[in-house]
């Protein structure tokens, strides 16, 4: 797999998924499955005690390109700066809110999270890093348009998958999710 990047300069539509973050095997970065004291990865097969399990984000956006629009999916440490902690920070944040403020139940924080979420990243715009741009149609990865059309999908919104998301100006300092969020709870 050509792991290159090719950049789109893209603004955020849309949120498109609610749990941005989920437990990941610290071998191959896979979501686990975590039963009760152990976690076990169905991909590579490593497993565990639960109170080691890290967390990673997985943040998935519908985002706009002069008029062509994508679906990207951001992974990883790179949204660290976006939400102001860590994956696994931000999971121990959720679960002692939930602890610590009796009016709160699980639902209720992931829609205040959902709510930060939004105000942090729809209606900006971003540089993101896309890694899969070669082979969502089997185009040439070296190709040097990747948003040519697509053959097998006229007419349909493109998925791509971003290893990185930037500001477009280093400049530029934006509020981050749980700046949006601490309010909120």
């Amino acid at each position: 797999m050509n792991k290159r990047r090719k950049f789109l300069f893209a603004s955020v539509l849309a949120v498109q998924n609610w749990n941005f973050i989920y437990p990941s095997c610290q071998r191959c970065f896979s979501k686990i499955i975590l039963e009760s004291k152990r976690f076990t990865c169905p991909k590579c097969g490593s497993s565990g005690d639960t109170g080691s399990t890290n967390y990673r984000y997985k943040l998935s956006l519908k985002v706009a390109e002069s008029s062509k629009l994508f679906f990207i999916t951001v992974f990883g440490s790179c949204l660290d700066t976006f939400f102001g902690l860590t994956a696994t920070g931000l999971h121990r944040y959720l679960e002692d809110s939930i602890k610590n403020l009796e009016t709160l139940d699980s639902g209720r924080t992931q829609s205040l999270l959902t709510t930060a979420v939004e105000k942090c990243f729809v209606g900006q715009s971003f540089v993101f890093g896309v890694t899969n741009f070669g082979d969502v149609c089997g185009h040439d990865s070296d190709s040097s348009n990747f948003q040519q059309p697509c053959c097998k999908l006229r007419g349909e919104v493109r998925t791509l998958v971003a290893s990185q998301i930037i500001l477009p100006s280093p400049h530029v300092k934006g509020f981050t999710v749980i700046a949006y969020l601490h309010p909120l709870l």
